[in-house]
């Protein structure tokens, strides 16, 4: 089984479409569509807006089904140095939370500075970067090669930079190439149950000065749904 999450129904439409035997499944207080893609059981769920609504939509999942991957897709802004343009494909090869830590005189520190861990899981201690594992990142990046994907960091922050100044801030901190408000609380949850995990996003915008003019949502969303479809067809065949 393959689980697909979205922050909202509109970055998921078009392979909800593509559901073989489409049905409603009550997951908590919400509702997943099941059906399959190809031969592939899939569950498609929308997890919200946020960190909080994500950690608590990948909870409920990982509660309930045990996910041969967990794919999280939808539309990010790209940071300038990436290159990627809107209607380019990104993949994260780390997810990092870009605002848990401390403002100090001498600049923002992270969690390892404060040597408060976000997650402890044995012998390991993660702080502000979750890892996608990298035999299921070389995976998946196979099967998109035809979509070429940019690979690297991803940033999820609560507070979407809407200025140059910001984006270069962030961007410098973490040398991330995406931005997003989901990515990093999924991808705890994931580590924290052992399950695969893969994030793509369909760039929608550069990350600058606000100009919604500029954005290209439906781009954005379309190229991460078709590279979405081509994982979940291949992934079982590609074992």
């Amino acid at each position: 089984m393959i689980l697909v999450t979205a922050a909202t129904p509109f970055e998921t439409a078009w392979i909800s479409s593509q559901l073989v035997r489409p049905r409603p499944v009550a997951i908590g207080k919400f509702t997943a569509l099941r059906g399959r893609l190809g031969t592939v059981p899939v569950h498609i769920f929308h997890l919200g807006v946020g960190k909080t609504n994500a950690a608590h939509g990948a909870t409920l999942l990982l509660e309930n089904f045990s996910p041969g991957l967990m794919l999280l897709i939808g539309c990010g802004g790209a940071y300038r140095k990436s290159g990627l343009i809107p209607g380019d494909l990104a993949m994260a090869s780390e997810e990092i939370f870009g605002d848990e830590g401390v403002i100090t005189p001498e600049g923002w520190r992270s969690t390892r500075f404060l040597k408060l861990p976000l997650l402890r899981k044995g012998n390991q201690i993660f702080y502000n970067t979750f890892k996608t594992d990298k035999k299921v990142l070389n995976k998946a990046r196979k099967i998109l090669k035809r979509f070429n994907p940019k690979t690297g960091p991803f940033v999820t922050i609560s507070e979407a930079s809407g200025t140059q100044a910001r984006a270069d801030e962030m961007e410098n901190r973490f040398s991330g190439i995406c931005e997003n408000m989901e990515g990093a609380a999924v991808a705890q949850l994931c580590t924290l149950y052992d399950r695969p995990f893969i994030e793509i996003r369909g760039i929608s915008n550069l990350v600058k000065d606000r100009n919604k003019k500029e954005w290209d949502l439906s781009a954005a969303s379309g190229v991460c749904q078709q590279a979405a479809m081509e994982i979940i067809t291949s992934w079982q065949e590609d074992r």
